[in-house]
């Protein structure tokens, strides 16, 4: 039976995240600036992720038909991919279900199928079109979800290279992801938010289905995609009569030349031996339980997606906020607002982040207290109050302050 190739050399490329501003010479020598996004920053830029956060405020309870109900709703996160994606997304469900601060109401999908390519899935008269966006349908029906309730989508695809000359895999990449997030679009009504995430490294691979450079070149792919709605590309809006896309941003970037880790990211790493199958290219058990914490953590921590996947969206309007964790009276404030920790929580942190992501007010080294914020501090308006005690995170939470 085939191994994977171990004993393969170093690539010789460095993570996109880890070149920041470096450049990287392309194989049609044409200079790229490293980082994430624009200005070699690993960071969104604060107009984008302003947008992404107001996009996640967006996010509501819905019912089968797309209608807003905050009692029985759901909220659907769905993936959207090939092989890679599907092993690494039901490694992800079981785990962020078995989390206790995950939204009761947020419910995972499981869209990613084996060998169904970015080239497949954007070209109607291919065969497998349809056959890969009905069984998407399918597996919604399964878990009692419409199409309608989807408002988060996580994309992890690539093509096909068999020797390809690589311009064209990765202009072709480029144009396909754009024709992904088009499809997003017109087939989820309510989508709002769409993640990216760039294959694991293919240092190891022993065919040639997408070997590297090819994997190295699908980050570069995504990145130029992303950047492209930062910068205005019209067929790539997210908002107005116009919108033909969800909202971009990345959700992990997973490339590191094999078992070296990312500088950026030291968690992200592949070992040859345990986290690949035979061929080098597709996840073990193990390696796709190591995305699905990545993504886990992700998830829960960041700005445009904790609110909806930690946090319960019903607004609080009731004379007293309760949570395990925290209770807060009265609501809606007149002068002051009173806030009561639980005893276990030690150390913790408490910020009040407005619908920008911007902290307005926050508490730092709190221990099981009781105390006051006065509305001076605090302002009428909206905001996502997030708990947290080093690398715990109790509770994200909607409220309104009138």
């Amino acid at each position: 039976m085939a191994q994977p190739n171990c004993s393969a050399a170093s690539t010789g490329f460095t993570p996109i995240n880890d070149l920041g501003k470096g450049v990287f010479t392309n194989a049609w020598n044409v200079t790229w600036q490293g980082g994430l996004y624009p200005n070699g920053s690993n960071y969104l830029p604060s107009a984008h992720k302003s947008a992404g956060i107001q996009m996640a405020s967006q996010v509501q309870y819905l019912d089968a038909k797309g209608n807003q109900d905050a009692v029985t709703g759901k909220i659907v996160w769905l993936s959207i991919g090939m092989s890679n994606g599907t092993q690494e997304t039901q490694q992800f469900i079981p785990i962020a279900n078995a989390l206790a601060q995950k939204n009761p109401k947020l419910t995972l999908v499981d869209g990613a199928q084996g060998g169904q390519t970015a080239g497949i899935i954007t070209t109607s008269f291919n065969s497998n079109y349809l056959t890969f966006w009905n069984t998407v349908n399918t597996r919604l029906s399964n878990s009692g979800v419409t199409a309608n309730q989807v408002q988060v989508i996580w994309v992890k695809e690539a093509d096909v290279a068999g020797g390809a000359p690589i311009k064209n895999y990765y202009d072709s990449l480029v144009v396909r992801f754009k024709r992904i997030t088009h499809e997003i679009k017109t087939r989820f009504p309510n989508v709002r938010l769409c993640y990216l995430s760039s294959r694991i490294s293919a240092r190891y691979a022993t065919s040639t289905l997408n070997p590297e450079p090819y994997s190295y070149y699908t980050g570069w792919a995504i990145k130029k995609v992303i950047e492209d709605q930062i910068n205005g590309d019209p067929q790539l809006a997210y908002s107005g009569p116009n919108a033909k896309s969800p909202w971009l941003s990345w959700g992990i970037y997973m490339w590191t030349d094999g078992s070296t880790p990312q500088i950026t990211n030291p968690n992200i790493f592949w070992n040859c031996s345990t986290d690949f199958q035979n061929d080098g290219t597709h996840p073990s058990t193990t390696g796709a339980k190591k995305v699905g914490n990545l993504l886990l953590s992700f998830f829960s921590n960041d700005s445009t997606s904790a609110s909806w996947f930690t946090g319960n969206l019903s607004t609080i309007t009731a004379q007293t906020a309760s949570a395990n964790y925290i209770t807060i009276y009265p609501l809606p404030a007149k002068d002051h607002i009173t806030i009561q920790l639980a005893k276990e929580i030690k150390n913790g942190h408490l910020y009040f982040n407005d619908v920008f992501g911007r902290t307005i007010f926050k508490l730092e080294k709190l221990n099981g207290q009781q105390f006051n914020i006065e509305k001076t501090h605090l302002p009428c308006g909206i905001y996502f109050m997030q708990l947290s005690s080093g690398d715990k995170h109790y509770l994200t939470q909607k409220i309104i302050i009138e």
